[in-house]
């Protein structure tokens, strides 16, 4: 007998090479999440985006085909259940500066990459299209980031905390969430007179108590085994950290409590 995972596919990953359709699909997206309104209107990050020029960017010719060779080969690294839950994913480049060169996600279902080189990572693709998934799917993600100990904080950090917190659309709608009730994650600039978007540290306010340290807390560190620092920005981040790279993960309880909570199609691909 098989293992019962199957070949279909509802994913269809879609090349949008033409700088007009895709600002469109951006315009289209910001209207959504309203991403670079809230970035212009904050201090910090409209000086750290300042000489970023965040906008869409023809892809040349000579990369249309290798890009789209390598989207044809690629659904037998995508784990099932992503090739069943998503549907049409839209992958577009921006200006090489936008958003530090850093890939992400907007509404809509578009995968942005400055560089379109990066789409050759499967990693970092399977990350993207875990990040569509979440805001997809976000009631099934509240009850899994539960789960792993996560809930949706609706407090007020403290200004200085505020007032140096970087933004990313993959979290831009959700931003806050608390670990064990404890501790609420934030990315805040290294250098906060010269905020840089790709220059961040992970901070941990703890609201009861009104503090804050630079330190992972232990509780984290001890669950969330093996994540870089910078991964414990948000539950977003961790579990598309940990479900693109599955086996450097697998020795980690939150790992086997995530896939209790999406199934091991999460980490099977479809052949």
């Amino acid at each position: 007998m098989g293992n019962g995972i199957s070949n279909f596919s509802n994913l269809k990953l879609s090349l949008v090479p033409e700088k007009i359709s895709a600002q469109q699909l951006l315009n289209s997206a910001e209207k959504e999440d309203f991403y670079l309104e809230e970035c212009h209107d904050d201090k910090s990050n409209s000086i750290a985006r300042r000489n970023l020029t965040y906008a869409a960017n023809t892809i040349p010719l000579r990369e249309i085909n290798y890009a789209l060779s390598f989207i044809e080969g690629t659904k037998s690294n995508i784990p099932q259940r992503l090739l069943t839950d998503l549907y049409e994913v839209k992958i577009i480049q921006l200006m090489p500066t936008a958003d530090g060169g850093m890939p992400h996600t907007r509404p809509g279902n578009l995968i942005c990459y400055p560089d379109i080189s990066q789409l050759f990572s499967v990693t970092t693709l399977i990350h993207e299209l875990w990040h569509i998934h979440q805001r997809l799917y976000q009631e099934l993600w509240l009850q899994v980031f539960k789960r792993l100990g996560w809930t949706l904080w609706n407090g007020k950090l403290p200004d200085r905390l505020e007032q140096n917190r970087r933004f990313n659309p993959d979290t831009i709608d959700a931003p806050f969430w608390i670990y064990q009730d404890k501790w609420v994650p934030v990315p805040i600039f290294k250098d906060i007179t010269h905020p840089n978007v790709g220059d961040v540290e992970i901070w941990f306010f703890n609201p009861s108590k009104n503090y804050h340290t630079r330190q992972v807390p232990e509780e984290l560190l001890s669950y969330f085994s093996n994540l870089n620092h910078v991964a414990f920005e948000h539950p977003r981040e961790i579990t598309a950290y940990m479900l693109s790279e599955p086996n450097k993960f697998k020795s980690s309880i939150a790992f086997k409590h995530l896939i209790e909570s999406l199934g091991h199609t999460a980490i099977i691909n479809s052949n």
